[in-house]
């Protein structure tokens, strides 16, 4: 596809009508209409962000037909709901950069700009800063499983992941990869194979979001760390092997442990102060006991190996 469009935003619902509006609301004043698009892909199950739409008119709201009847009542499930939404929303795209992000991170107010900067640069994908901007205890520890390594201050330089909260495509990128993407899209899948292909991954400080994610409970919290390495596993599983995962899963008691190191590093690299880091890390460690548990079932109860299908869902929110 081809056009003259200079940059198409792909905004993926995950938390729900209010925080749609207040992404929204930043970024359309950001945007020249004749230029640029605002695209948000929904479907029955959330039907009610197109309600906005008379509030913003400038923003081009899709239904995506669900045929396969997913619920979105479990964590697996609810990701298959994202990654459909967002692989419709870029085969909509028409701009000559595709950027990607979900309505609860809400862009700096020069986002848009800084994205055209940054791809003025050769990289194919080029990944920005993810902060949080809400300060309660939950919301920090979530933060630094989720997003720790893209925090301020970020180095700038090539990297082996990529958040699809804040990043951006070349167009000939995308269509490079689009048989990856077509169906569901999966950040992981599409970057490994953007870099077989020799292209870069890349991050830029300049791009900037912040993450108003809304409450969530401790239980809820814990049960979507275990479903979302557990789909991680899963991907490890038929990327890497059934031998090399076992020895994964044989190590997964040390995990916790492992993980709250780097989530202490994290803090210490972004100058959090002895009092947050008492705040944060037990609840991060809770949550990484999850995250480690899920990864065993994954590893253990996969079925890729005996298929010997590719990956095809991304490690979700991995902890770095």
């Amino acid at each position: 596809m081809t056009s003259d469009l200079s940059l198409s935003i792909l905004v993926t619902v995950v938390s729900g009508k209010e925080s749609l509006r207040r992404c929204l609301g930043v970024l359309c004043p950001q945007i020249d209409p004749a230029d640029m698009e605002i695209i948000v892909p929904y479907d029955r199950w959330s039907r009610e962000v197109n309600d906005l739409a008379s509030d913003f008119p400038g923003v081009r709201f899709h239904f995506v037909d669900d045929r396969e009847g997913t619920s979105s009542e479990t964590a697996p499930q609810a990701h298959h709901l994202y990654d459909r939404r967002r692989a419709v929303g870029l085969a909509l795209a028409r701009g000559r950069l595709v950027a990607m992000t979900e309505e609860h991170a809400v862009p700096a107010p020069d986002w848009c700009r800084q994205i055209l900067a940054a791809h003025e640069q050769p990289y194919a994908v080029i990944g920005g800063v993810i902060d949080n901007g809400v300060d309660r205890a939950m919301n920090w520890a979530l933060y630094y499983c989720d997003f720790g390594r893209y925090g301020h201050p970020l180095p700038s330089g090539p990297a082996e992941y990529a958040s699809d909260v804040n990043l951006a495509y070349k167009r000939r990128a995308l269509e490079a990869a689009r048989d990856v993407w077509r169906d569901a899209y999966h950040e992981t899948n599409v970057h490994w194979t953007l870099r077989a292909r020799g292209e870069v991954v890349f991050l830029d400080p300049r791009m900037v979001v912040h993450e108003h994610r809304p409450a969530i409970g401790l239980c809820r919290a814990y049960r979507e760390r275990v479903e979302w390495a557990r789909i991680f596993a899963e991907t490890r599983v038929a990327e890497y092997g059934m031998w090399r995962c076992l020895a994964y899963a044989a190590g997964t008691p040390v995990l916790p442990a492992l993980l709250l190191l780097r989530v202490a590093r994290h803090m210490s690299r972004q100058g959090r102060s002895i009092g947050q880091m008492a705040k944060t890390l037990p609840l991060a460690l809770f949550l990484l006991t999850g995250w480690a548990y899920g990864e065993l079932l994954g590893y253990l109860a996969s079925p890729q190996p005996l298929r010997g299908a590719a990956a095809t869902t991304e490690p979700l929110r991995h902890s770095d």
